[in-house]
C-alpha cells in the first residue's frame, strides 16, 4: 500500500505521520512524507524548501512508527490542496493521510481538507486521535448505496477491519412518525410501527452485506432510529469507535461543492478518525468500483394499523 501523508510539522500532523507509519507497518507498504511550501517570493520559497527538506528527513529519523517502514521525503513548492492531489495522482497513492484541522483559527484549514477530499483520487484518512496502535474499534455507517459499498470494500482492501471490532450501523427515520401522536395513535402502536421499520431495514442491511460478500464477517449490526449524523456521532461515542469509514456520493455542478450533509457533520464533530472514500473519477478504472454489484433486496415497509376499541 502506498500512503501519502501530508505534514506541516504541527502536533496535529504529527498524529497523521504516526498513523501512516502504523498502517504501512501493518500492510508492508511504504510512506511518502510530504510537505508543501507556499509563498510568493522565489528566494524565500527556495530557502523554505531547503529548511523543510531538512525537517522532513529529521522527522523520518525520530518517529518510531517509521523506523521499519520504507519512507521517502517529498518537499515541493505549490499551493494546497492541489500539490497534494498532484503528488497522490502521480505516485498512484492508495491512501492520503492528513491531520484533522484545528477549529476556530483565522485561516480555515478545514476548507482545504474538504477540498482535498472532494477531488482526491483515493481514500482520505483524516486523523483526529493520537496514534497508539492499530485501530481496535471501527464503525462502518451504511446508507445502502454504492457509496457505502465502496466504503466497505475500501475498509476491507486497506486491511482496516481485519483485526478490529467492527460495527455496521444504518440510521433510519420513520415516515410520518412525528404526526402520529397528534392523531391520537397510542404509543404502543407507534413503537410497534417503528420496530417494524427497524426489522425491515435490518433485512436490507444483511442483504446489502451479502451482495458485497461480507455477510459472513463477524461484524456487529446496528439499525438505529434517528438522523444519520446524530446516530453516528452518538453511537461512535458510546462504542468508543476509533475510526469511522464513510463513502461520498458522485456529484456534478454546484452539488459537487458539497461532501454531503452527513459526512460534513461527522467531520466537524471530531473525536474519531474518519476515512472518507470518494467516488471513482469519471472514466477511471477503479479497483473499488464494481458497476455490476447486485442490488440488496428491499424489504417491504410495514404499514401502521390503528385498532379502535
Amino acid at each position: 500500500m502506498r500512503i501519502l501523508v501530508a505534514t506541516d510539522f504541527s502536533p496535529r500532523s504529527q498524529r497523521a505521520v504516526r498513523r501512516a507509519g502504523i498502517l504501512a507497518g501493518q500492510s508492508g507498504g511504504g510512506v511518502i512524507l510530504m510537505h508543501v511550501v507556499e509563498g510568493a517570493g522565489a528566494r524565500e520559497v527556495a530557502r523554505d524548501v531547503c529548511e523543510a527538506q531538512r525537517m522532513t528527513v529529521e522527522l523520518v529519523t525520530v518517529v518510531p512508527e517509521l523506523f521499519r517502514v520504507e519512507c521517502r521525503a517529498l518537499v515541493v513548492a505549490g499551493a494546497l490542496p492541489d500539490a497534494v492531489l498532484d503528488a497522490a495522482t502521480a505516485r498512484e497513492a492508495d491512501l492520503i493521510v492528513v491531520g484533522a484541522p484545528l477549529r476556530g483559527t483565522a485561516r480555515d484549514p478545514g476548507r482545504m481538507v474538504r477540498n482535498l477530499i472532494r477531488s482526491a483520487p483515493c481514500p482520505v484518512l483524516v486523523v483526529n486521535r493520537p496514534a497508539a496502535g492499530p485501530y481496535a474499534r471501527v464503525m462502518l455507517p451504511v446508507d445502502l448505496t454504492d457509496a457505502s459499498a465502496r466504503a466497505l470494500r475500501s475498509a476491507a482492501s486497506l486491511g482496516l477491519a481485519d483485526d478490529a471490532h467492527v460495527t455496521v450501523v444504518h440510521a433510519f427515520e420513520v415516515l410520518g412518525k412525528p404526526k402520529l401522536s397528534g392523531f391520537g395513535v397510542p404509543h404502543e402502536q407507534i413503537d410497534g410501527y417503528v420496530e417494524g421499520w427497524r426489522s425491515s431495514f435490518a433485512e436490507e442491511v444483511e442483504a446489502f452485506l451479502g451482495a458485497e460478500d461480507l455477510a459472513g464477517r463477524d461484524w456487529v449490526r446496528r439499525v438505529e432510529e434517528g438522523r444519520a449524523d446524530e446516530v453516528i456521532a452518538n453511537l461512535a461515542a458510546r462504542t468508543c469507535s476509533e475510526l469511522l469509514v464513510m463513502g461520498t456520493h458522485a456529484r456534478t455542478g454546484i452539488r459537487r461543492a458539497l461532501l454531503g450533509s452527513v459526512t460534513e457533520a461527522v467531520l466537524s464533530v471530531g473525536g474519531a478518525d474518519v476515512l472518507v472514500v470518494p467516488p471513482p473519477r469519471s472514466g477511471a478504472d477503479s479497483r473499488l468500483d464494481r458497476p455490476g454489484r447486485p442490488s440488496a433486496v428491499r424489504a417491504e415497509r410495514p404499514a401502521l394499523r390503528v385498532v379502535s376499541v
